[in-house]
């Protein structure tokens, strides 16, 4: 009987324990939606004006300095939306939502928080930068490129890329070496940053082309391909030809591939023989297609009979991409090997190129 009325009492407990729950739950939903129907009201006034001022149709600043002169508690519920809309718009929009920013202050805070201990603080103060693509803040956020926390890092990256002012690029290149045992930044986020910055980053790109840490020459190899830096063309050439690392080597032949002249195929074909590596043979042989030059052909048709099939699957494709030239030169092998594995790899490049719409009218192969 004792423990009947025991369990009775517990069960009652958890009852109305849970009843406690339910209702503070439904207390703080209904308080939340006080909340957001307060801000709605509050902000129905304004909204008109943030939406003339992110499309650009703000031609007589009047919004502008309707949002400007609002009062501190209206501005913290504004402040969301105006966040929003700074990822999503360029030019004059962009640099009147972050003179809005500006003006009620947020920058100021966010130069505060950069030297907060809170890593979470540092990299939203970071974001804001960023956002507002102030050039003034090239300057607070290099030191960020250093900071102990690897998010902090990121974010600050990012936020100079989207900022895109060159003389931050040897900071970004600065901030991909190993100091102490600690990594820096990841290569593909350096690399999207250094990208933004435009054609002015070349001195650095080829300063960092020579640097003493391979990290930094893969990546200043991927950004010179992708930007089609043309200067940086005979440095590429000795990185294929002697670097010690593979992956600068791989890079370094995807960006001749891209900023190459004629010669170059002669170059890039000096590295798909069987002595070399996988990576580098695939890459060399991908690279003779960006080329484009008929000089790569001979190569590449003798690639069709590799013993590596994806070798030969990327010099057939390559062939494709060279033009008519080079499918006409597929043609020849499908048409008179025997079935071999140069063949099968010729006509299944061009059964590929048929249905990608490849080949030009009149050629055959175009199924």
């Amino acid at each position: 009987m004792n423990v009947g009325k025991v369990f009775l009492i517990v069960a009652a407990a958890i009852g109305l324990a849970c009843a406690a729950a339910v209702a503070v739950i439904v207390i703080a939903k209904f308080r939340r939606g006080r909340v957001a129907v307060r801000s709605r009201a509050m902000l129905a006034p304004y909204r008109r004006a943030l939406v003339e001022m992110a499309s650009g149709e703000d031609d007589d600043g009047l919004a502008k300095a309707e949002l400007s002169a609002v009062p501190a508690r209206v501005w913290a519920r504004l402040r969301p939306s105006v966040v929003a809309f700074l990822p999503k718009v360029r030019g004059f929009p962009a640099d009147d939502l972050g003179e809005l920013m500006r003006v009620h202050g947020e920058l100021d805070a966010a130069v505060a928080l950069l030297t907060s201990r809170s890593a979470v603080r540092r990299a939203r103060a970071a974001y804001l930068f960023g956002l507002v693509r102030d050039p003034e803040g090239v300057a607070l956020l290099l030191p960020l490129l250093s900071d102990p926390a690897a998010d902090v890092r990121l974010v600050a990256t990012r936020a100079l890329g989207n900022i895109g002012d060159p003389s931050a690029a040897n900071g970004v290149l600065g901030a991909l070496r190993t100091v102490r045992g600690q990594i820096g930044l990841p290569a593909w986020v350096a690399a999207e940053a250094l990208l933004s910055m435009g054609v002015e980053i070349a001195p650095a790109l080829q300063a960092g082309l020579a640097s003493q840490d391979p990290a930094v020459r893969n990546v200043c190899a991927v950004v010179a391909g992708h930007g089609t830096y043309l200067a940086t063309a005979p440095q590429l050439r000795i990185l294929l030809a002697t670097d010690i690392d593979v992956d600068v080597r791989a890079s370094a032949a995807v960006a001749l591939g891209r900023v190459g002249g004629g010669d170059d195929a002669a170059n890039l074909a000096r590295y798909v023989d069987a002595s070399e590596t996988t990576v580098l043979r695939r890459t060399c042989t991908t690279a003779l297609g960006d080329l484009g030059r008929r000089e790569g052909m001979e190569t590449l048709a003798v690639l069709l009979g590799d013993s590596d099939r994806r070798v030969a699957e990327l010099a057939a494709d390559s062939l494709v991409r060279i033009g008519p030239e080079g499918i006409a030169r597929l043609e020849e092998t499908a048409a008179t090997t025997a079935q071999g594995p140069s063949a099968q790899a010729a006509g299944c490049a061009l059964e590929l190129a048929g249905l990608r719409d490849q080949l030009v009218a009149g050629e055959s192969g175009s199924g």
